[in-house]
């Protein structure tokens, strides 16, 4: 019973983990192929999961240990537009290392008609985001089969 348990929890967990960042790379790989593409700049580095404030620095420490934060960036509604918009990511960079500075200069993509809905194209949010949902899998697998 405590097997069955486990491997629908890892199942369960894998589904969720795949569909909360899978979707976030496929989105940002589709809309780069086919929505818009512009260019827009860091702002601001969001200070924790559910704190809407904004800060300079990418990372931050919590619990004594540094942590990448996510970022905040600033971009037009259309190549050479003067309107912009501010977007929030949905995931931060895996390593500190790999993170955005502040007033980079990044390329966001979105749906052709729709700015609001934008993602950051950039290889450390690629990566992350692939890294978390290839563990997904693996976490599917392992609930599905058994050992593996």
């Amino acid at each position: 019973m405590t097997k069955l348990f486990f491997r629908l929890a890892l199942l369960g967990l894998g589904c969720f983990l795949l569909y909360t960042f899978g979707e976030d790379t496929i989105k940002t790989i589709w809309y780069r192929a086919t929505g818009e593409v512009v260019e827009g700049r860091i702002s601001g580095f969001l200070a924790g999961r559910n704190n809407p404030s904004v800060q300079l620095e990418s990372t931050g420490v919590r619990k004594g240990k540094r942590r990448a934060r996510r970022p905040v960036f600033r971009y037009p509604v259309a190549e050479g537009a003067k309107d912009s918009l501010e977007g929030r990511s949905g995931a931060s960079a895996f390593f500190t290392f790999t993170q955005y500075d502040l007033h980079e200069r990044v390329s966001v993509v979105f749906a052709k008609g729709k700015p609001e809905d934008a993602y950051l194209f950039g290889i450390q949010m690629i990566l992350a985001n692939t890294l978390l949902s290839l563990f997904a899998i693996y976490m599917m697998s392992i609930g599905i089969r058994g050992r593996t």
